[in-house]
């Protein structure tokens, strides 16, 4: 790894599941450090003891906003607290003033459900037309999405990485697309960021919605939304808190008898109170990714993920995409892609050699018909050539 700071050796250090077995399904749920882990016992023996220090715990939020702004490069006005990647996606499908005939391109094959069914039930209340692509050999296909937009085209639902078979997406071409059209490109990054490196105006995302769990190596049920400042002030949030608005100095019991200021950008749609220990947890955990440089984490992981792709091609297993290429990210799949579709039984074989990697401890994925092998920066070299050598074992 190109890091003078953090060896790989040392970072291994910190994550004690990879002394236990290789450990390759961040897609599903990331490891946590001890640095993580150690970042919320402040928090919660506070509240063990009763001690409740409301403006410094909001201060850890606003750090943590700040934070993840600095890590996929936006303004931290830009950013929101949510619950998860899900909530997020919801926030921006019921912010938009949508009208009969509107319309929202996606491609349902490749994204998770929670990509999907925002858009079913915009679709069933307020009669939207959904434009639905089929993928261009497992990839979100470029040109059918920029094909697909129109003048009535509110939303393109995307994912940078999507869950299966784990290719990255070229979103450049489709955010100009949809600046011409003044659409919106929303994407789902909870299976690239903290892992593959994150720019969103390199990228040209309006909007980008994050769970911590993945590679952010955080906890369940803390996320972000990414909404870009000229968007954000345009929308109206589904649902208001003291959080979403704007009293001044006023604190937080203060009695509203009129009709409230929004809070300027995105954190017009921090709902509720904060999941205090999540947020804790995330700003450890991004302050780590920072510290080794998301740069350095992309290129080890898109390494290791080549590696192990070519050395499954060897052995004449049915790598997702062929060789590996632009598309290759931190995730490697094997199997038939026509399972994406949902149209055919899964082979035998996938469900046999995930048993068989349990059995020799290697933690993988089975996703829509698919064995899916996912790094983080946590994996070695080393341990891409066991499992390889495992397979090789198991195909005799």
């Amino acid at each position: 790894m190109n890091s003078s700071l953090l060896p790989l050796s040392t970072i291994r250090e910190e994550f004690p599941a990879t002394q236990k077995f290789i450990y390759m399904d961040v897609a599903n749920q990331g490891l946590i450090s001890r640095t993580t882990r150690a970042s919320f016992e402040q928090h919660l023996d506070n509240r063990l003891h009763g001690e409740n220090d409301e403006l410094s715990q909001l201060k850890d939020i606003e750090k943590t906003r700040a934070r993840f702004a600095q890590l996929i490069g936006a303004d931290r006005d830009e950013i929101a607290i949510t619950k998860n990647a899900s909530e997020s996606i919801n926030i921006i499908a019921n912010a938009i003033n949508w009208r009969a005939g509107d319309s929202v391109v996606l491609c349902p094959q490749l994204e998770h459900a929670n990509n999907i069914l925002p858009w079913l039930q915009v679709k069933a209340l307020h009669n939207v037309q959904l434009k639905v692509v089929e993928p261009d050999n497992g990839s979100i296909p470029v040109e059918k999405i920029i094909n697909a937009l129109d003048s009535r085209t509110r939303v393109v639902a995307l994912s940078t990485a999507t869950m299966v078979p784990g290719f990255r997406t070229a979103t450049e071409q489709i955010a100009q697309a949809c600046r011409r059209r003044g659409s919106f490109l929303l994407a789902d990054g909870t299976q690239s960021v903290g892992i593959l490196h994150t720019d969103v105006a390199q990228l040209g995302l309006d909007g980008l919605a994050v769970s911590t769990v993945k590679g952010l190596m955080g906890l369940y049920g803390s996320g972000f939304l990414f909404c870009r400042r000229e968007w954000a002030d345009q929308f109206n949030p589904a649902y208001l808190a003291r959080f979403s608005v704007d009293l001044g100095n006023a604190p937080e019991s203060a009695a509203i008898l009129s009709a409230p200021k929004l809070r300027a950008g995105a954190p017009r749609f921090d709902i509720g109170h904060y999941n205090f220990p999540g947020m804790i947890a995330a700003y450890a955990s991004m302050g780590q990714l920072l510290e080794i440089g998301t740069e350095a984490i992309d290129n080890h992981v898109t390494s290791l993920a080549k590696r192990l792709a070519l050395g499954l091609l060897q052995l004449g297993l049915p790598v997702c995409g062929g060789p590996p290429g632009k598309q290759t990210g931190s995730i490697v799949a094997i199997g038939d892609m026509a399972m994406l579709s949902g149209e055919r039984e899964p082979d035998p074989y996938v469900h046999a050699l995930h048993s068989y990697l349990i059995d020799n401890k290697v933690i993988a994925s089975k996703r829509r018909g698919l064995l899916r092998f996912s790094l983080h920066l946590y994996n070695s070299e080393a341990e891409v050539d066991h499992v390889i050598e495992l397979i090789k074992s198991w195909s005799r």
